[in-house]
């Protein structure tokens, strides 16, 4: 597993002499990175750029040159933006993700024996992912925990029982296609501070602790996929991600999905470029009660050819994109069969094709008239308005980005408390930072 702040990595350094977080999301149609002053507190938003990506595909990098190009780019107008020295990034890891649960029981032993940390470490190294070599662990969750017949438990260190029971959670994605990706962004002249999987970081971006504690699906509508995440308790339950397959809708170019695979559904059977498919679902796309009335006047958008004009009826436009999308939620709702209306913040929609008009309503339905919301990024507005967000970002889209910085700014102070390094130590490295630069 990758750890933040890996000893010989440095920490990027901001305008203001302080430690920074740079975050880098890496998807199929756009490369997004993001940089926040980090030193004390909560972290605080100085720069945002994004731009198109090449050499990607589902989220997996398939030129290295070109991808590692799009990485370069985005990474020195962050730095430029906020004359920051950027030497290391938080990565979000967009492709395939699966999610294995595993659970160990170890005897105790004696007349009342108590739980130590050897006890809890010893179960924990017994407690391995499925996948073997050909999987790269990402992010590992342990809890909670049994103590005898003491279920739902913490923090078991001290607590008396035969037995010690620990549930685990792993992320992993194939190491391939991980390594992959690594070497792209290295290839762009930085190095990697921690990876982070693309579902996990939409939802610390789009939910607080607070819906992640009494319950929720976070859908993502990626360009390289669509996936699913089941919160609960404050965990993460359940993951799943559709398929290639589920989301073609028949006859998709092989090796799309996501949001990819329905702008090249449209643009097939529209018989237009996927470029102005892409500006059409942008601009005109609705499904669900949203979804214009037969009789909406058309659109008229250039030909594949670009030698003529189509024009395209609105309503015909909606039953292409529901024709898509139904599989696809349907698929999630299946995948995420652990959702009840006991999740009481519901469903939240994230990704770039979360802002199509309608979704929420179509979502309710497949989902048994859960309440709906599109997410929303928790960058401070204050913040957000000072920097400026691109557009693609002030919305769903940037969900993923924000989540990114809020789990390296966490994984920066996990691995801080494990060296020993306490609040007091940075405040002081930071006072002595200052007063250098005086």
């Amino acid at each position: 597993m990758l750890h933040a702040s890996a000893e010989g990595t440095a920490a990027p350094i901001s305008r203001h002499g302080g430690e920074a977080i740079v975050v880098l999301e890496v998807g199929s149609s756009r490369v997004a990175c993001a940089l926040a002053e980090a030193d004390i507190g909560k972290p605080r938003l100085l720069a945002v750029e994004a731009v198109a990506s090449y050499g990607l595909r589902g989220g997996e990098v398939i030129d290295l040159e070109r991808a590692a190009e799009s990485i370069r780019i985005v990474v020195q107008a962050v730095a430029d933006r906020a004359e920051a020295d950027v030497r290391s990034v938080v990565v979000g890891c967009s492709g395939e993700v699966r999610m294995s649960l595993t659970q160990g029981t170890l005897p105790l032993g004696g007349e009342c024996p108590a739980v130590t940390e050897s006890h809890v470490e010893r179960l924990r190294k017994s407690l391995h992912p499925e996948g073997g070599r050909s999987r790269r662990l990402i992010h590992r969750f342990d809890g909670p925990y049994r103590v005898g017949e003491l279920a739902g438990i913490e923090r078991p260190v001290g607590l008396c029982g035969p037995t010690l029971t620990m549930a685990s959670s792993f992320l992993t994605v194939p190491s391939d296609r991980l390594e992959n990706l690594l070497r792209a962004v290295r290839a762009a002249g930085v190095e990697i501070e921690n990876v982070a999987v693309e579902p996990l970081a939409a939802s610390y971006g789009a939910l607080s602790d607070d819906e992640r504690g009494l319950g929720a699906a976070v859908l993502d509508f990626a360009g390289g996929g669509f996936r699913g995440a089941l919160w609960e308790g404050g965990r993460l339950r359940q993951l799943c991600a559709i398929g290639q397959d589920s989301a073609q809708g028949g006859g998709v170019q092989a090796g799309l999905a996501g949001l990819e695979a329905v702008v090249s559904g449209v643009a097939r059977h529209f018989r237009i470029a996927p470029t102005t498919a892409r500006g059409l679902i942008r601009a005109h796309g609705a499904v669900g009660d949203a979804a214009p009335l037969p009789d909406a006047a058309p659109i008229e958008v250039p030909a594949v050819d670009e030698l003529a004009r189509i024009r395209i009826a609105p309503f015909e436009l909606a039953k292409v994109l529901e024709a898509h999308l139904v599989p696809v939620l349907t698929a999630l709702r299946e995948g995420l069969g652990g959702f009840s209306r006991h999740h009481a913040a519901g469903v939240v929609l994230v990704g770039q094709g979360a802002a199509l008009r309608g979704l929420p309503d179509c979502v309710s339905r497949v989902f048994g008239g859960a309440p709906v919301r599109q997410g929303i990024p928790r960058w401070e507005p204050a913040v957000a308005e000072s920097v400026g967000l691109p557009v693609e970002l002030d919305g769903p889209g940037g969900c993923g980005l924000c989540g990114l910085i809020v789990y390296g700014h966490q994984a920066r102070a996990r691995y801080r408390e494990a060296r020993g390094e306490t609040w007091w130590t940075r405040l002081n490295a930071g006072l002595k930072r200052v007063a250098a630069s005086l």
